[in-house]
């Protein structure tokens, strides 16, 4: 094609809309320019030491249901259900016809403690501000926090054809939205779409906007071409470029070059799993699941909510949708269970990822680790291995995003050491610091007072359990007295004084403990606990997650919050 398509022919491509022509023109790009840009970015390489640091050590705006650290976590409310516990269910209000949500969303958006993202499509700039109105007011009726994502994507339908009119548009819808307590509005365009439409011509004012977001979908073809060519892949990022890091750099240079300061979520995106091919993309998804779940927060702690759209559309050229895949589901959940990721509302994360290089003092887990990671990215590289030295010898290495290994704390003397990651002909070095259960890159660390910790809490079906003794961590797992555990779970407990032994059922489910006894049975079968049933006091403790897990629930803990999760 000439040049590169256009906005309006790029909406008709993938739309099928039929294109018009309309009042405003919009400046032609200098394509030579765009393109050198574009190159630059996704050849631009990423080489840094992260570890996990303080949540206050994270970028804060003071924005409307802002988390002070770490990021939400969400998906789609169809599917989300799947993973839960969640942060944040994604839904949607279509055009000017539709009056509430659908089902299932609006019982499981009623049900669970998550904030919603309503992205409200509006292709049209034919707006009925009574039946905005209206619909402002059945989602006041929930009583939940709501992003309000008012005309999503603009950049690519008609309403963005007359940038004032599209911003007029949002600032009325703004000030509406502003009304309500428990709505924060957000702007949102798609990260890469038309060209020749850039973002600052829809940014409708600071005082319109809480939050800002974009669409991050990372596709190995342009428009569903086999055949794309090099300079469209470029321009667009698909194929070798295609990672979520890289799509957003033209987005997060906007917001820089006009210095916008708020709150950045990824309103919606995925990564393509398969296509209309027929391709299964295992082998180029798994990486790039991995950048878009756990880069982009390292490398852009000012992102505070993913959306991953795990939705199947037979009708698009890339499919996006993890259920199915066990591999991408696995990506998914062992990172919104161990990544900086927020999964309740008003919930914290169990860290937020900080620079090596910001010399934050980092205190050792409860098993004397300091974990390390690594930001890497070369173009065409996508199976990078990072080598972790210390002191000159080599240490560990990591052939998965996002590279991690632990700094064993008892294994290292007092004082300074050097730390190196290396990778594919990069290396960096760093200069750590240990003192005690302290460690600090680049200076000695600074050794706080002891604070008391947090009792630890247990929250089953989003209900907090009363204990009338204290939950306590052994070896790393939560013990908790054992009959007001098997009571929320809705199983019935005997204990046997003679043997010491406890037998809980429910439905078809039988699982047998033994105090000091690491075997437990279930439903017959032996099990190797990690930490044994024991009694402090006159109170039988036991293990909590392998309890839970044993009568299939999903369990989660949130270090920050000193919280387990318990769903089923």
């Amino acid at each position: 094609m000439n040049k590169l398509i256009s906005a309006a022919i790029a909406v008709a491509t993938i739309f099928n809309l039929t294109t018009q022509a309309y009042a405003y023109t919009f400046p032609t790009p200098d394509w030579g320019a765009l393109l050198t840009e574009r190159t630059n970015m996704v050849k631009e390489k990423d080489f840094e030491l992260y570890t996990e640091g303080s949540v206050e050590s994270a970028p804060y705006y003071g924005a409307k249901f802002e988390p002070r650290g770490g990021t939400y976590i969400g998906m789609n409310a169809e599917e989300a259900v799947n993973f839960r516990p969640m942060g944040s269910y994604l839904t949607y209000i279509q055009e000017m016809w539709q009056d509430d949500l659908y089902y299932p969303a609006r019982e499981y958006i009623s049900s669970d403690n998550v904030i919603a993202t309503i992205g409200w499509t509006v292709t049209s700039s034919d707006v009925d501000y009574d039946h905005i109105r209206n619909v402002l007011n059945v989602l006041n009726s929930y009583g939940k926090p709501m992003f309000i994502r008012f005309a999503n994507e603009m950049d690519q339908w008609q309403i963005g054809e007359d940038p004032d009119v599209y911003k007029q548009i949002f600032k009325n819808v703004a000030n509406m939205v502003h009304e309500y307590p428990n709505f924060a509005m957000v702007w949102s365009p798609l990260d890469i779409g038309a060209l020749d439409k850039p973002f600052q011509y829809y940014y409708p004012g600071d005082e319109y906007v809480d939050w800002v977001g974009v669409s991050c979908y990372t596709k190995k073809y342009f428009i569903g071409n086999q055949n794309t060519s090099a300079k469209d892949a470029m321009y667009f990022m698909t194929g070798d470029g295609a990672w979520a890091t890289n799509k957003l750099k033209p987005f997060m240079k906007f917001l820089s070059d006009y210095k916008i300061y708020k709150p950045i979520m990824i309103s919606e995106g995925g990564v393509a799993v398969e296509n209309k091919f027929g391709e299964q993309l295992e082998a180029w998804s798994a990486p790039r699941l991995r950048n878009m779940l756990w880069s982009t927060v390292m490398k852009y702690p000012q992102i505070k909510l993913i959306n991953y759209f795990n939705v199947y559309r037979g009708d698009e050229p890339e499919h996006f949708n993890i259920s199915g895949k066990s591999y991408a589901c696995d990506i998914f959940s062992d990172a919104a269970e161990n990544g900086p990721f927020i999964r309740s509302y008003n919930g914290s994360p169990a860290y937020s990822f900080t620079k090596a290089s910001a010399g934050e003092t980092i205190r050792a887990d409860e098993n004397g680790l300091v974990q390390l990671y690594t930001l890497a990215y070369i173009y065409q590289k996508p199976d990078l291995t990072v080598n972790y030295f210390i002191d000159g010898s080599w240490y560990s290495s990591s052939s998965a995003i996002p590279y991690k290994t632990h700094f064993i704390m008892s294994q290292f003397a007092d004082g300074m050491h050097r730390v190196e990651i290396k990778a594919a002909g990069m290396s960096k070095s760093y200069k750590l610091y240990k003192s005690g259960n302290y460690v600090r890159f680049g200076a000695a660390p600074e050794i706080p007072d002891e604070p008391e910790p947090d009792p630890i809490k247990v929250v089953v079906n989003q209900s907090t359990i009363r204990f009338d003794q204290e939950p306590i961590i052994i070896d790393g797992r939560t013990l908790v007295p054992l009959r007001a555990i098997f009571e929320a779970l809705g199983a019935e407990v005997e204990w046997d004084d003679g043997t010491k032994t406890i037998r809980s059922t429910r439905g078809e489910d039988e699982i047998i403990m033994q105090i000091n006894n690491a075997n437990m049975y279930i439903n017959g079968n032996a099990k190797t606990l990690d930490v044994v049933p024991c009694i402090i006091g006159d109170r039988t403790l036991i293990p909590v997650r392998a309890v839970a897990e044993a009568f299939g629930c999903k369990v989660s803990w949130d270090g920050y919050a000193r919280t387990v999760y318990i769903a089923e």
